[in-house]
């Protein structure tokens, strides 16, 4: 029997998070569907798509030349530029006549993808044979950078009427409400579903047991890591002498070059401090230490509440991680770790931080984190012929 194609198109990021979960999505739905991934952005060596899964690479729109990417400032030759982009996203639906179309994140989020998704959905929604089902794949906190949010929730619920079929949040409701950050003032008709969090790895919920008396400090791909990283080497020397604790730092892979030297450098003489460039899952990593200390971005945020690790946060406050420290607030208040600031990050507070997270008990939250599995049934039973709104009910988890 031919699986159905779902194809997926994967926003731009900066980090490898968003990558990270599509694929792993990707791995779930392929038992039932045909996965490929139109992917904007770099994919890290290492890094491979699931068996089953294919991964058609675009050019990214921009970023910065580090990764090989070359930014256009002639607006003529952008304009080019996007116009072919344009033109290989909708060869590629032409080519693949998918029956499932997922959008990640847009129409929230980055606008000025526009020019090269509308064009898509309207191709997706009056092909002929019906077109495909298009569903919005968003996760758990939507933070902007704009001033004007009526405007733009007013534009996002047009399209979102115009074009999809329904939004699935990748949380818990009772963790985060997509209704917290997106207020039209025109209520959508579409439902939504909340599938719980997705985990990034294959890892189920730790249960309790024997863990390595050391500490773990992560921050995703490593692009925003390296003051936290500096901090914890210094951390490591102010508390060896009190607490033995030994440490490992997980840099990620996108850390650049010079920064790793740097690291290798300063921890010359650090005595149980070992530095790894990346590892196959963070989460299993954390299934083994009894202590996280990490930025709280989604994938880590997720790894945490599965592999039960006392956890401490230390959001990046850029203007693009708004979010981290929203979600490491609510984490905090359910009892799921402690909490540092940016503005307050050194080596002597870190310190301080992690020797009381050595006492710390994290409290068991039940939020939901059975996202991949969820989607995929969702998704089935959605564009099921006999679908009739009985199995599933929007705002909620599955039944």
């Amino acid at each position: 029997m031919v699986k159905p194609v779902l194809l997926i198109y994967r926003q731009q990021s900066e980090g490898i998070g968003r990558l990270l979960r599509c694929l792993a999505l990707s791995r779930s739905l392929s038992r039932h569907f045909r996965p490929v991934i139109l992917n904007n952005g770099v994919v890290p060596a290492g890094i491979e798509a699931p068996a089953g899964v294919s991964v058609v690479q675009m050019p990214p729109r921009s970023y910065g030349a580090d990764e090989g990417v070359v930014s256009i400032h002639d607006a003529k030759q952008r304009q080019q530029f996007l116009a072919r982009r344009r033109e290989f996203i909708l060869q590629q639906y032409s080519s693949l006549k998918p029956a499932v179309l997922m959008i990640d994140t847009f129409p929230f989020g980055d606008i000025t993808l526009q020019d090269e998704l509308v064009p898509l959905l309207e191709q997706a929604k009056n092909s002929a044979g019906g077109g495909a089902h298009i569903f919005c794949s968003l996760q758990d906190i939507q933070t902007y950078n704009d001033q004007d949010t009526q405007t733009r929730d007013d534009r996002t619920a047009r399209l979102l009427e115009q074009f999809f079929d329904a939004v699935l949040v990748h949380t818990d409701p009772v963790f985060a409400r997509l209704e917290e950050f997106f207020q039209p003032k025109n209520a959508v008709s579409l439902p939504v579903y909340y599938t719980g969090f997705l985990l990034p790895g294959q890892c189920a919920r730790a249960t309790s047991g024997a863990r390595e008396e050391r500490m773990l400090v992560s921050a995703g791909s490593g692009v925003t890591g390296m003051p936290l990283f500096r901090a914890a080497i210094e951390a490591h020397r102010l508390l060896w002498e009190a607490e033995r604790l030994p440490m490992t730092i997980v840099t990620g892979p996108l850390l650049p070059r010079k920064a790793w030297a740097e690291l290798q450098w300063h921890s010359r003489d650090s005595r149980s401090l070992t530095i790894k460039r990346s590892v196959p899952t963070l989460g299993a990593e954390m299934r083994k230490v009894r202590w996280s200390v990490s930025q709280c971005g989604y994938n880590t945020a997720a790894e945490v509440m599965a592999s039960r690790a006392s956890a401490l946060f230390v959001p990046s406050n850029g203007r693009r991680h708004k979010e981290q420290v929203d979600r490491a607030r609510r984490l905090v208040h359910w009892g799921v770790g402690r909490l540092l600031v940016k503005d307050h990050l050194n080596s002597v507070s870190l310190a301080n931080e992690m020797s009381q997270l050595v006492r710390f008990v994290p409290r068991e939250t039940g939020f939901n984190l059975s996202g991949s599995a969820n989607t995929v049934k969702l998704i089935e039973q959605l564009t099921s012929p006999d679908f009739a709104g009985n199995a599933i009910h929007a705002g909620g988890l599955i039944g």
